[in-house]
């Protein structure tokens, strides 16, 4: 039985891999685990095993001589890694701060299974109030599905596993029975759930391998605007119910968890407008106004200013500005027609950029930076003839929901009437950036997925790289980073080597593609 201790503790001999973890990597590969899956139980900070090397083993040009681990062996390795690395959550080097190991991280997932003495796979995990069981997979009867995913919302969030046998079988894993599941694109999921629950619950879909047998997973996270309630009648699910779980089932909310979702929520309330009034009680009503961006009035009790319509398209906040803090008054520099003041009434504002541009806009989403003003970005790309942009990334940062950016389209008296029509059939799960793989194409993608070093030393293959990433699915969910650092060295190529117009649209296209799956199902309806 090979475990972590005698992996690690083995002899490294002239390689930096040893005997033992070569075997257990050539029996992951065997597994059909990627590259990025294998790194994470093998890197450590005194060394990293990169993609290339696990590919040089695959390609038995690294340790050939070394013998395949047996099946037993390597579910022994992972069941005795996941568990310490879970009770022991990793510190990043040089900081003082732990990183929780995100809910739907592989280790994780793997961490809720177990195998019996008689090499039977079950759900550790068993039903409770964050876990329900489903032997079978159809989303065209998935009304009880829907109501768990319901009552996690409404609760503190869980996951729905799909391939696990229900209780008097002691949660033994069955595996999927086809492929229904995997090949289901997370769109689909969240236009079935957004029909159905309102406000749509913030979800996100994967699948997991156990020996040959596929496990779906549906982790959803507890709702920030709860209640979620049933929008219409949908098989078990009944029109105007709130679902609440409970453990081991789910069912209509009884009074007391309702009273608590209202008080938590009206809590909340308070918690986000008393600033506000303290500000306000702290100036006095001859030195406070209220501004109402919406219709150009700031207004107090005793008086109303009024701003021209002409006046107002005059003026554009700074998109990216930084608020300053002047003995606690939050205060935001605006640009235009304005009369001058003397200089030393005036606090210092730093800007951190002076304009929203397409490449800004692809650049942050790809880079995840936290930009400032995220809605900012919303808005620039609604301006822009060409539709083809990021724009869930934004939303998220800005916690904007889809009914509202529906809204602010309709409202903007600048965004392009082609890209008003495009982005609310994007908002309402009307179309998809997709793109059907086949030829080059779904050979890119294909080399893309085996997981070995991708290297874009051109502009020929910057444009196959962007062109066959306008083609990912949800599958590719666990290469969401490596998507990410692919198509920044594809935009670094079309800047550098002078690419061209194809060049940046395929780059503009595979980022949507991109935030669509990444992004999309974290922005909610309403």
């Amino acid at each position: 039985m090979c475990t972590i201790e005698s992996v690690r503790g083995a002899s490294l001999g002239k390689r930096s891999i040893t005997d033992d973890e070569i075997g257990l990597i050539k029996a992951m590969l065997a597994r059909g685990m990627a590259n990025k899956e294998i790194q994470f139980y093998f890197n450590r900070q005194d060394r990293a095993v990169n993609s290339g090397r696990i590919s040089g083993i695959k390609a038995n040009s690294y340790g050939p001589e070394v013998p395949m681990a047996s099946d037993q062996a390597l579910s022994a390795f992972i069941a005795n890694f996941t568990s310490r690395e879970l009770a022991a959550p990793r510190i990043i080097a040089g900081t003082a701060s732990t990183i929780p190991l995100d809910a739907m991280d592989e280790k994780v997932l793997h961490s809720f299974f177990t195998k019996d003495s008689r090499g039977s796979w079950r759900c550790a995990a068993g039903e409770t109030d964050e876990f329900e069981c489903k032997e079978g997979f159809n989303l065209r009867n998935f009304s009880k599905p829907l109501r768990t995913i319901a009552g996690f919302a409404n609760n503190r969030g869980g996951y729905i596993f799909f391939g696990v046998k229900d209780k008097p079988t002691g949660f033994a894993i069955c595996g999927l029975a086809d492929d229904r599941f995997t090949n289901t694109d997370q769109n689909k999921f969240s236009q079935t759930i957004r029909s159905v629950l309102e406000p749509t619950p913030r979800f996100r879909v994967a699948s997991i391998k156990l020996d040959d047998m596929t496990i779906g997973v549906i982790h959803v996270e507890p709702h920030n605007a709860k209640p979620v309630i049933a929008s219409k009648t949908e098989g078990d699910v009944a029109e105007g119910a709130i679902y609440f779980r409970y453990p081991g089932e789910t069912k209509a909310i009884c009074y007391a968890d309702l009273r608590a979702i209202l008080d938590e929520r009206d809590q909340r309330s308070r918690e986000a407008i008393l600033p506000m009034v303290q500000r306000l009680l702290e100036l006095g009503p001859d030195d406070a106004m209220v501004a109402n961006l919406a219709d150009g009035r700031l207004e107090s009790g005793q008086r109303t200013i009024l701003i021209d319509p002409q006046s107002l398209k005059q003026i554009k906040f700074i998109r990216e500005g930084e608020f300053d803090e002047v003995d606690g008054a939050p205060t935001l520099r605006v640009i235009g027609d304005a009369q001058t003041v003397p200089a030393e009434i005036i606090s210092p504002v730093r800007t951190v950029r002076q304009e929203v541009t397409v490449d800004a806009i692809l650049r942050n989403f790809l880079n995840r930076v936290q930009v400032e003003q995220p809605l900012s970005y919303f808005s620039q790309a609604s301006h822009e003839q060409g539709w083809i942009l990021p724009i869930f990334y934004y939303l998220h940062l800005a916690g904007q929901t889809r009914k509202g950016a529906i809204n602010s389209l309709k409202n903007s008296k600048h965004a392009k009437p082609k890209t008003r029509m495009e982005f609310n059939k994007l908002l309402q799960g009307k179309r998809s950036i997709f793109e059907k793989p086949g030829g080059k194409r779904l050979s890119t993608l294909q080399e893309i997925r085996s997981g070995g070093p991708i290297a874009i030393a051109d502009l020929h293959r910057a444009n196959e790289i962007a062109a066959a990433l306008s083609c990912i699915t949800a599958d590719d969910c666990t290469r969401f980073d490596e998507i990410h650092e692919l198509l920044n060295q594809c935009r670094t190529a079309w800047e550098t080597m002078d690419g061209g117009a194809t060049l940046l649209a395929r780059i503009r296209r595979a980022a949507a593609r991109l935030d669509e799956l990444e992004y999309g199902p974290l922005v909610p309806d309403e």
